[in-house]
């Protein structure tokens, strides 16, 4: 079999070349927030989950949602919460209608924190600025493909992306190809499809 590491077999094959690309990306994704974590000593795992926390709402700040979203397992997420916890920047909330349940909350100091940390995000979005909007809109469509395949094969757990929900529809109108939101009753442009959408039902079938 042929290895994408083998640079004659590179040379060669442009998927071999996408995929180091984009090894080389998410390199850069985890060096851009391993420096901004580890002035505050936080892991990156512990990184994300305040992230996550702060702006999702109520229902998903839970143990087994953010294991779902982030692609770990439980023990992992309890761990960080603890950690976390201890250092007061995250507190538990029991769930008023269930006292077995509770969600998470940042914590004023967690907050605070969270408003300088998460900037790491704006140091690689700031490259796309030169792009063509066409560019990054056919790069957009592109990695939501990806996506929905690793999906597809159980190696990553389902994102609530729109080309997976139950509202969303492909529609041909003058033998072009347009999307559309039942939900919302709105079509909907490439740009605007969502790679994490709150309303999201997954498809059956």
């Amino acid at each position: 079999m042929k290895s994408i590491f083998n640079h004659k077999y590179q040379h060669s094959d442009l998927d071999s070349k996408l995929v180091l690309a984009l090894e080389r990306i998410s390199h850069i994704f985890r060096v851009l927030l391993w420096e901004q974590t580890k002035q505050y000593n936080l892991s990156p795992i512990q990184t994300q989950i305040l992230i996550y926390v702060y702006h999702q709402p109520k229902t998903d700040r839970n143990i087994t949602t953010l294991a779902r979203r982030l692609n770990i397992t439980k023990a992992t997420v309890s761990d960080a919460v603890k950690s976390l916890v201890q250092k007061k920047l995250v507190k538990k909330l029991s769930d008023k209608e269930d006292a077995r349940f509770f969600y998470l909350e940042l914590t004023s100091k967690g907050k605070e924190l969270v408003k300088k940390i998460e900037s790491w995000g704006e140091k690689f979005r700031r490259n796309f600025k030169d792009i063509s909007i066409d560019k990054k809109i056919n790069l957009y469509e592109t990695l939501l493909q990806i996506l929905i395949s690793f999906e597809e094969e159980g190696i990553i757990n389902r994102n609530r992306i729109c080309i997976t929900c139950r509202h969303f529809q492909i529609q041909k109108k003058n033998r072009k190809e347009t999307y559309f939101c039942q939900l919302l009753n709105l079509p909907l442009r490439t740009e605007e499809l969502r790679v994490d959408c709150p309303e999201h039902e997954l498809a059956v079938g």
